[in-house]
């Protein structure tokens, strides 16, 4: 055990400095506070390797995985709050800082502290907050009742709060905890946190803007006057306080029904979403039937959101009604843009995008053999390079188009995503639609002639595999084509699925104190010699966990109950469903001698598993070349949500089948990574910069639906 300091140098974030008045307390001594979780703090202190974010990442790791060390800080923070610091803080004869209440050890959670004396108790410490919707009359503020009609060109409001789930809510038949567990608590001096909410519709009239709500650690949320900064503390005088956040809409003129979205975030992390449908008629009457529903919801009360940096956008992307689905982009300064497409239009763009996407590496002759057009070190000449791009390009710039149909809100995106951000998918729960991010392109192109080649852009993808951004970019003009116009080289993309009730974000993939481990579910109708010298390089990755080879169903399902690895990795062929058996939209692995894996199949072993499946494990799932060349883009999103019955933390695949040999040196690539130490999205995105430097664009064709932040627990 290290001494209490002198630390070699100061503080290089808020929580060392913390953690540090917290080993010199005596709450460093305190029973509920675990000996492993002081050992990990008292190390993490005398590490001189890390930076800012990755210390605090380390921190927070802590209070994520021992209980009594979220506790301990707790009552740390509000015996601090009272003055008490430093070597000298005693605590009363009875253990706790005054004021401060003590739930049996067994009982904790990540709310049970009592509040401080100047914060509303309205809830009880371990009482779980639910975010609460209805709509009001705007003068009496009384509840308009969801079997009335609304008034065509009326106003209204919505009326928003999180706290007790109330009985006039919309959403009280469909009550969900609000995830506040394990927020920052960086505001307000560490009392709280400031959340947005963002209402946004097609259909009724109201502003496009951000409004902010208090969140304490425990209690109601309010409104109040203060500016929300991080950091700052609050001016106001509780009677300064509402209870409520009130924002008006107008009705549309023609009756009908009409729908609205509200999203709720934190430092751009979208918390939940809610979609509101209305009737509205010519007058006020009864017969109305206004529901609302969380559709998406990123984690359920226990994630390590402070862990996460802040997001520079997020898009919520809605599950179609009548044929129509909504995309709704938000910054962390408003709205950007919102808009719908019929499934049409996007099955149809998703369809010449693959088509483009895979010709650029094979030709699939009517025999149904392919011709590989990448050489054997699956690379491309410069020129052929820039011609793929091209072909990119111009697919991606009609992406562009569907995603940001008028000027200003194009102007909005490119100034919001100019610079490498990190980006946010929201998909709706029950959502079958996929859309290709990664190729979206945004600098200006038309049809007019050739696309002028950014030397600049290329120079920096040859001199650095992590550079996000072109020095030149300044310069981009109309048919510029540069590398970093791809959203997929500028930006770290993130899709973590809506996350299901007990559930929470997984940000670390396996088994604590286990080296990680692959499982390989693999077809034997593919190429033998190929296939024996992936096996080889990866158990060489997998030097001190092991590879387990798994080619029979029976084998794979024991292997997933099991949890047997922190990795899985599903390689061989897609095929296509079989129409007297098989759902015409299903996606099916095949493993073995051709037998077929389908997500029902997945969803059958997990019920049937003899215990419950939890996140100990949590492990990365990655699909490598096994997209059949089907149409239909639900048939990808299944699997997504098969793996989750196993608590898989993020999975991995591709948007077209990929050829073997470049399928092999990706899938190294990528899992060499995660061994070393990288997160999903930074790892992904050097290996397309590294298949980039080979003059090979597919690495554009993989996809995560998990936090960017994702690691795997372990590394050596």
């Amino acid at each position: 055990m290290h001494e209490t300091g002198p630390y070699p140098d100061a503080p290089r974030c808020s929580s060392e400095a913390e953690l540090r008045e917290l080993r010199a307390s005596e709450f460093w001594r305190r029973s509920e506070l675990e000996d492993e979780a002081r050992r990990k703090w008292d190390a993490l202190l005398h590490r001189t390797d890390l930076g800012a974010e990755d210390f605090t990442d380390e921190f927070f790791w802590v209070l994520g995985e021992y209980p009594g060390a979220l506790l301990v800080l707790e009552l740390f923070r509000a015996a601090r709050q009272d003055g008490l610091r430093g070597p000298g803080t005693q605590a009363p004869p009875d253990g706790r800082p005054d004021g401060v209440t003590v739930p049996p050890l067994g009982d904790i959670s990540v709310g049970d502290i009592e509040p401080a004396t100047d914060q509303d108790s309205a809830t009880e410490p371990d009482a779980d907050r639910f975010l609460n919707l209805s709509i009001v009359w705007p003068l009496s503020r009384q509840t308009v009742p969801a079997d009335r009609v609304l008034a065509a060109g009326r106003t209204y409001e919505l009326r928003v709060d999180i706290g007790r789930l109330a009985d006039q809510s919309l959403l009280a038949r469909q009550a969900r905890p609000f995830p506040d567990g394990m927020l920052g608590h960086t505001d307000d001096g560490g009392r709280g946190d400031w959340l947005e909410v963002t209402v946004l519709s097609d259909d009724f009239d109201l502003p496009a803007a951000r409004h902010s709500v208090f969140l304490p650690r425990t209690g109601p949320s309010w409104v109040c006057p203060c500016p929300p900064r991080e950091h700052a503390p609050h001016t106001c005088e509780p009677v300064h306080r509402g209870e409520h956040l009130y924002i008006p809409f107008t009705a549309p003129d023609e009756p009908g029904p009409a729908r609205l979205r509200l999203l709720v975030s934190y430092r751009g992390n979208q918390l939940q979403s809610v979609s509101l449908t209305a009737r509205v008629g010519a007058h006020e009457s009864l017969d109305g039937d206004t529901t609302a529903s969380v559709d998406y919801t990123l984690t359920t009360g226990y994630a390590q959101l402070a862990a996460l940096p802040a997001r520079t956008a997020a898009v919520r992307v809605g599950r179609p009604v009548g044929g129509t689905m909504t995309i709704d982009v938000l910054a962390q300064d408003g709205p950007v843009s919102s808009f719908w497409l019929t499934e049409h239009q996007v099955r149809g763009a998703l369809q010449r995008v693959r088509d483009v996407l895979f010709g650029l590496h094979a030709v699939h002759h009517e025999d149904d053999s392919l011709e590989n057009l990448i050489d054997e070190n699956n690379a491309k000449t410069p020129d052929a390079a820039h011609d793929d791009l091209a072909k990119l390009a111009h697919q991606g710039a009609e992406l562009f188009l569907l995603l940001a149909r008028s000027r200003p809100e194009r102007e909005a995106l490119r100034r919001v995503l100019r610079a490498p951000a990190a980006i946010q998918i929201c998909q709706q729960e029950l959502g079958n639609v996929t859309f290709p991010w990664s190729l979206l392109y945004d600098i200006p192109l038309d049809n007019q002639g050739d696309l002028g080649r950014c030397a600049a852009g290329w120079a920096e993808v040859r001199r650095d595999d992590t550079a996000r951004s072109c020095p030149e970019e300044s310069r981009h003009g109309l048919n510029t084509l540069c590398p970093f116009g791809f959203w997929g080289y500028r930006h770290f993309i993130e899709q973590p699925p809506s996350a299901p009730p007990g559930r929470r974000l997984q940000l670390w993939a396996g088994r604590d104190g286990e080296a990680p481990a692959l499982t390989v579910a693999r077809s034997l109708t593919i190429d033998q010699e190929l296939m024996d010298h992936h096996l080889t390089v990866l158990r060489g990755h997998f030097l001190h966990g092991g590879v387990h080879d798994c080619n029979r169903s029976d084998t794979l399902r024991k292997a997933l109950i099991d949890a047997t690895g922190a990795c899985i990795y599903f390689y061989g062929h897609g095929r296509r469903p079989d129409p007297l058996v098989e759902p015409p939209s299903t996606t099916v692995l095949e493993i073995g001698q051709g037998e077929r894996i389908t997500p029902r199949d997945l969803a059958a072993w997990a019920d049937s598993s003899p215990w419950r499946q939890s996140d100990e494990v949590a492990p990365v799932v990655f699909l490598n070349g096994c997209h059949t060349l089907d149409t239909d883009p639900a048939s990808w999103l299944t699997f997504v949500e098969a793996f989750s019955a196993f608590s898989a933390a993020g999975v991995v695949g591709t948007e077209i089948m990929i050829e073997q040999g470049m399928a092999n040196e990706i899938g190294e690539r990528f899992w060499e990574r995660l061994l070393a130490g990288e997160a999903v999205g930074s790892a992904l995105h050097k290996v397309r910069m590294t298949m980039l430097r080979k003059n090979n664009v597919l690495g554009l064709a993989y996809t995560a639906y998990c936090s960017a932040e994702l690691r795997l627990r372990n590394v050596s």
